[in-house]
């Protein structure tokens, strides 16, 4: 209680003190609210003190230092006080020295001054108008209430006419000049007075003593001192002259501008409240050190109340009526909210002109904002950012304690909330209006002028200027924006921040403040965190178009500056540091180091991809992350990438200006990677590469494959497998009936994207990079090539069983390559080059995928191009050496290949699951792929790996010529096979290739399409006379049941057969059956049982099982199954009717007849009696038929 009657006494005091000079207004209670003159009870404090023109109050004694001395004195006012109006004759200025030295009497209970005597302002004819017009008559008897209002009530002078001003400036002047404010700022202020040894010495009386204190104002504590000193802010800072040492340093600007009078005895100028200095702040940047010196301090001394910026209190008092009502004065806190609110379309133009240029003031000294020094004050000394080593100016600017501010945050130390807060707050305002930064303002003033005049002021023109840096297609990829203006630029963005948090951009949070209220509304705003938010969701197509744009302006400076991310800063500082050479702070004045901002990810991401758990040098797991992260979000866009960007501009100008949609530029320069320049061509190579070794940096795939990677590939992701891995998952996946089409389009684009160079498949090229420069440095870097080169070398060491000369891991991931190539023609650009025309011309209506374009190729491979004819050749010899890299096969025979040939090797799944393709639960489509594969493999004996190295020695033996007299790069079209086929039925052949064209035979006899000489030759029978069983075969998905052949057979047993190729093929295939019962699978089947019976001990081969049942048919004492017999007679009925139709046309021919006759016995021994009969007939009857003269016998 004793406390707050001290502090009530001390308060009572000040106010009589104030009244008695005239400075406390009794009629102007709201003005003195804002400046928190003890509330409602100071204003009725004061009123109780001040009645009828009178002060009651006592005689208190006043120490007042002046000089070295203290001179005491009794303050005392009597009925005759000096009359301060000008124009009167009894006007008489006190001497400070006589005052001082003056011992007036003390007078008993009140002092009375006499006021009613001197002539009062309302009654002044230059002012007595304008106060009967513009302030109650109840303050009409208070000359102190009627300068109140006249001062601070009305628009700044416009309705007062220029004598009153002179007037009103004259009696501000002398109150300036009197000894008894400086008597009551000695009372009030003593112990500041004591501290400010500055103030201390000036003399009393002659107007300096204030003003002096309010410029060390930041020095006084005593909240006395400092509401006197705040209520004589709105008198000194209403004219330049009032102030200490102003006038003295900006003598020459105020004369050069032409901003006001210097001369004090110029009285009859009328003045404007402020003019002069307002006039000085608008050439601030043109102004000498001192004088920009006492400007920057005089709007920092003005900074607590916006009462004391004259021309701004004046032009903005409606708009602190509409906007700030319940915002009081104080700390700033007006000028704040007059800020916030400078781009509002009510706001007037004048008061946005003032506003704006008190900014600017506080972008050049960051305390002429009162808020931020305040709030700051602690951590600005705490963490040095006002160092002794750099110039006072430099360390006062907004912009370097921004940066020191947020280098510290950066570094991950702690400001104090408040601070924060007010940061936030400055770099908004840089980021609304571009006029606070004067060298965006002195740089760009030519772009601005020519490219974004017409933009409000509110981030657009800062964004219209960013979209000018970007160098896109709208503007054919040339830069707009000159390299001042840029870097301009982007200092003013690393100043601002802009990435941290969205919201210090007005205009990025106008567009994406809807977006982010639904899609980031659980993300806590700074560290960037609804940045990242609103780059992870970047494709969305609920992201407004606007927001967008606005976001990629923002994040192409952000991709060009490490720093600038403050995600990826906070967590990769230290790793950019000790691995990147990175620069040990975020912001370092002291430092003119080159800026190797751009160069800190690309170095951070490399160590990231070749990551080396034996490296003591490894990014941490967090950093790791994060740059992952980062490449992700930037993929999105060629201008987020400024390593292909920068390199690539003219390529971009010349490829992919007018057909390219926004965000495919990389796509496009993939597509003319052959054509683009050396340096973009390695630059886009690089990038590809990368997106191979993590597919989250492609784009197009991304788009549509999130969600099938997590389908198909979670583990792989989840796993953290080696890079690649999840690629090649989705390259295997890619016809899966549950991909995605746009998903597989995507993959395919990667896979056609990779052929342009191994190196952009990261497997393969790890597996085979040393493969590749032994064996196939000559061709190139092509994909397409490499893999070629590299599968003619396992090709080669195959067929010779020589050892393989390319390595294992490569041989893998050439599979990998090879399967990939097999799945369509277009990842097959040798096939798709020769056989471009044939794909046309017969295989148009074949979609694409899963080899079927090579299955129609095929299917008409005599009627292609011999170009398109040798290169599908190759394919299907390397497919036959190798089973594994058969597209259709492996894929479609999957569950067959786990079921039937699990333990087979999967170079030779093939002959395994040509066992099993009869089995009731073989799957049919796998069986029809293997009937296929085997009518491809009967037109080429090469394409039969097994009966290519079992009847090697045979061909050359039986069938050199028909090798020869055929093209090596072409189908042979079965004509080896065919040739094997004679030795087969006289059983000459090797066993191991009589076994091969055995299975060739019995295949072929149950399949009629297995067997092209005979599909060749009777292509018009099989039309007309078997047409049912050829559809049957067809129906049967290739599980036929010698249809076709059974029907050919009895065509020509009823002689309808007319053609003689057709016949002569009939026929041999009749006599192949003989060769062996095997080879007639119908016969074999239906006479299984008798055979098991009666020829069980009968070995195979030669014929011996055939002619055992043979003989058993001829016994009448074996009785064979009704089926077997009926069968076997009828085969014994068409052999002897081909014998019949079809006589040997060569003597070859019939001993070839004669000799695989049962009967050949009886023909060999007519055969030697015709010979010996001709041979005794010749001996005998030669004599006669010659005879020669006995003179020539003589000879």
């Amino acid at each position: 209680m004793a406390t707050y009657r001290r502090v009530f006494r001390a308060e009572n005091m000040l106010l009589v003190l104030l009244c008695s000079v005239g400075l406390f207004s009794i009629g102007n209670s709201d003005e003195l609210r804002d400046n928190n003159f003890g509330g409602d009870r100071g204003v009725q404090r004061a009123q109780n003190s001040y009645k009828d023109g009178r002060l009651v109050v006592g005689q208190p004694q006043v120490q007042i230092q002046r000089g070295p001395q203290l001179v005491n004195y009794r303050k005392q006012v009597d009925d005759n006080a000096v009359n301060v109006l000008p124009g009167d004759q009894s006007e008489r200025h006190i001497n400070p020295e006589v005052r001082l030295n003056q011992n007036r009497p003390r007078s008993r209970g009140r002092i009375r001054p006499t006021l009613a005597t001197a002539l009062k302002l309302a009654d002044h004819p230059a002012c007595r108008d304008e106060v009967h017009q513009h302030c109650s008559p109840s303050l009409l008897s208070n000359k102190f209430a009627v300068l109140d209002c006249l001062q601070n009530d009305r628009k700044g002078g416009d309705e007062i006419t220029p004598e009153c001003q002179h007037v009103i400036w004259s009696y501000k002047r002398n109150l300036t000049l009197d000894i008894r404010l400086d008597t009551a700022a000695f009372d009030v202020c003593k112990d500041s007075m004591e501290k400010i040894s500055e103030c201390q010495r000036l003399p009393a009386g002659n107007g300096q003593i204030i003003p002096c204190l309010i410029e060390n104002k930041q020095n006084v504590t005593n909240i006395n001192c400092k509401s006197f000193l705040n209520k004589m802010s709105s008198i000194v800072f209403s004219d330049y002259r009032f102030i200490y040492k102003f006038a003295d340093k900006c003598s020459k600007p105020i004369e050069k501008y032409q901003c006001g009078r210097v001369e004090e005895s110029d009285d009859k100028i009328p003045m404007k409240q402020g003019s002069t200095i307002q006039c000085l702040e608008e050439h601030i940047d043109e102004l000498d050190d001192s004088c920009k010196h006492e400007i920057l301090r005089m709007a920092e001394l003005q900074s607590d109340d916006f009462h004391n910026d004259r021309p701004l209190f004046f032009a903005c008092r409606e708009d602190r009526e509409r906007f700030c009502a319940a915002t009081r004065a104080g700390n700033g806190e007006v000028f704040k909210c007059l800020f916030r609110n400078k781009f509002h379309k009510d706001m007037s133009r004048e008061c946005r002109e003032k506003v704006t240029t008190r900014q600017k003031l506080i972008n050049l000294d960051y305390r002429v904002s009162h808020s931020l020094a305040e709030a700051c004050r602690h951590d600005i000394r705490s963490y040095y950012c006002r160092s002794d080593q750099l110039p006072m100016e430099k360390t006062s600017m907004l912009s370097h304690i921004l940066l020191c501010l947020e280098d510290v945050h950066r570094r991950g130390q702690r400001l104090r909330p408040e601070c924060m807060a007010e940061m936030g707050d400055m770099r908004h305002s840089l980021m609304e209006d571009y006029q606070l930064s004067p060298e965006v303002v002195r740089n760009c003033h030519m772009e601005i002028n020519e490219h974004c005049d017409s933009l409000e002021r509110n981030g657009k023109t800062l964004h219209c200027l960013m979209d000018l840096a970007r160098p896109n297609d709208r503007k054919q990829y040339k830069r707009v924006l000159g390299d001042t203006c840029l870097r301009a630029l982007k200092d003013l963005i690393k100043e601002a921040d802009v990435a941290e948090d969205f919201r210090v951009d007005p205009a990025l949070k106008e567009a994406c403040q809807s977006f982010v209220d639904v899609s980031c509304r659980d993300i806590k705003p700074g560290d960037a965190h609804i940045m990242g938010c609103l780059m992870d969701k970047l494709d969305s197509e609920k992201m407004p178009d606007e927001c967008k744009e606005r976001l990629l302006e923002i994040q192409y400076f952000v991709a060009r500056d490490f720093k600038l991310d403050a995600r990826l800063y906070k967590k990769c500082y230290k790793d950019a540091k000790q691995l990147c050479h990175a620069s040990n702070d975020w912001y370092d004045p002291n430092t003119a180091t080159t800026d190797t901002g751009p160069l800190v990810l690309p170095c951070l991401y490399s160590r990231v991809k070749h990551h080396d758990p034996d490296d003591e040098e490894q990014v941490s797991k967090d950093c790791a992350l994060e740059v992952k992260r980062v490449m992700k979000q930037r993929a999105v866009s060629v201008e987020l990438e400024p390593r292909v960007e920068d390199k690539c501009l003219p390529d971009l100008a010349r490829f992919c200006t007018e057909k390219t949609e926004k965000g495919h530029e990389i796509e496009c320069l993939q597509e003319h990677l052959e054509e683009l320049d050396t340096d973009c061509q390695e630059a886009v190579g690089n990038f590809t590469e990368e997106e191979d070794e993590d597919v989250t940096l492609d784009k197009i795939l991304m788009e549509e494959c999130t969600r099938m990677i997590i389908r198909f590939c979670q583990e792989l992701v989840d796993s953290e497998k080696e890079a690649g891995e999840v690629m090649e998952c989705l390259i295997k996946a890619k016809r899966h009936p549950e991909m995605n089409e746009k998903c597989a389009a995507g993959i395919e684009h990667h896979q056609i994207t990779s052929l342009k160079d191994y190196r952009f498949s990261h497997k393969f090229k790890e597996a085979c990079k040393k493969d590749v420069m032994t064996y196939c440095k000559s061709k190139g870097k092509s994909k397409a090539a490499v893999v070629s080169c590299l599968s003619e070398h396992v090709r080669n060491d195959t067929l010779i069983d020589d050892d393989q000369r390319i390595s294992r891991q490569c041989k893998k991931q050439l599979k990998f390559e090879l399967l990939q190539r097999a799945e369509t023609i277009a990842l097959d650009p040798k096939l798709k080059r020769a056989c471009e025309e044939d794909v046309t011309r017969l295989c148009s209506n074949v979609s694409p995928g899963s080899s079927q374009v090579k299955y129609c190729l095929r299917k008409y491979h005599k009627e292609l191009s011999r170009p398109c004819q040798k290169m599908l050749f190759k394919r299907e010899e390397l497919q036959s050496l190798d089973n594994s890299v058969d597209y259709r096969l492996m894929t479609v025979c999957k569950r067959m290949i786990k079921h039937y040939c699990h333990d087979a090797e999967p170079e030779h799944v093939f002959p395994c699951l040509k066992k099993f393709k009869h089995d009731e639960d073989f799957d049919p489509d796998c069986r029809k792929v293997i009937s296929k594969r085997q009518i491809m493999q009967n037109t080429d004996y090469r394409l039969n790996v097994r009966l290519r190295k079992s009847c090697s020695q045979d061909i050359e033996k039986f069938c050199i010529k028909v090798v020869h007299q055929e093209k090596q790069d072409e189908f042979f079209e079965g004509k080896v096979i065919n040739c094997l086929k004679i030795p087969f039925r006289k059983t000459r052949l090797s066993r191991g290739c009589e076994e091969q064209i055995g299975l060739v035979v019995k295949s072929a006899a149950l399949d009629y399409r297995q067997d092209p000489v005979l599909a060749g030759a009777c292509k018009q029978e099989i039309v007309e006379l078997c047409k049912n069983e050829a559809q049957a075969i067809s129906d049967a998905d290739g599980n036929g049941k010698g249809e076709v052949e059974e029907c050919l057979k009895l065509k020509m047993q009823q002689g309808m057969i007319k053609h003689h190729a057709c016949l002569v093929q009939v026929i041999r295939l009749l006599v192949e059956g003989k060769a062996d019962i095997h080879v007639d699978p119908l016969l074999h089947e239906t006479c299984s049982l008798d055979l098991h019976h009666y020829c069980a001990d009968v070995a195979r081969g030669m014929g011996r099982q055939m002619s055992c049942l043979l003989s058993a048919l001829e016994d009448r004492s074996i009785r064979l199954s009704k089926k077997c017999r009926k069968m076997l007679s009828e085969r014994v009925e068409l052999w002897e009717y081909a014998a019949k139709v079809a006589p040997p046309e060569t003597a070859k021919e019939l001993w070839d007849q004669i000799v695989g006759s049962p009967s050949r016995m009886y023909f060999l021994g007519i055969i030697v009696a015709v010979i010996l009969t001709m041979f005794t007939v010749g001996m005998c009857c030669g004599r006669v038929t010659k005879r020669v003269s006995a003179s020539a016998k003589n000879k």
